[in-house]
């Protein structure tokens, strides 16, 4: 997996314009790239916006970078935000659940335990309701 988070501020009389777009690019995300993770975080009451983007591979962090709806949402965005948005690259380090995976079931999409998804393919022996240890690996 890659990781990847941006971050942006917008002038506070464009709110309403950014969440917009936004929402636009979500659901661009979610029609055309079912197994990327695309989380939009505004911080409380103030016009700051972090995305958590998560892609299978580099080939999907590309195809995603030249999408068409990217480019259209970064002409709407630019021009609204105080400053130019950052890009930070993140390994994963630890968490407390052993695996995550995507639930392709779900059309909105969401993160689901392995242990959950696939009981026997996690090979966890917990009893439901029982709290496994947190993991850690470096990359």
């Amino acid at each position: 997996m890659k990781y990847t988070i941006s971050s942006f501020t917008v002038s506070q009389e464009h709110l309403k314009k950014a969440k917009r777009a936004l929402a636009e690019l979500v659901a661009e995300v979610r029609h055309h790239e079912p197994n990327t993770l695309y989380l939009v975080f505004r911080e409380e009451e103030q016009p700051a916006f972090f995305c958590l983007m998560a892609f299978a591979d580099e080939a999907a962090e590309r195809a995603h970078a030249q999408a068409r709806y990217v480019a259209n949402f970064a002409r709407k965005i630019l021009p609204l935000c105080e400053g130019k948005p950052y890009f930070t690259d993140l390994g994963f380090f630890a968490g407390n659940q052993k695996q995550w995976t995507f639930d392709s079931q779900n059309l909105t999409g969401s993160l689901v335990p392995l242990a959950v998804a696939h009981p026997r393919r996690a090979g966890s022996s917990r009893r439901p309701g029982t709290r496994g240890a947190a993991s850690a690996s470096a990359r």
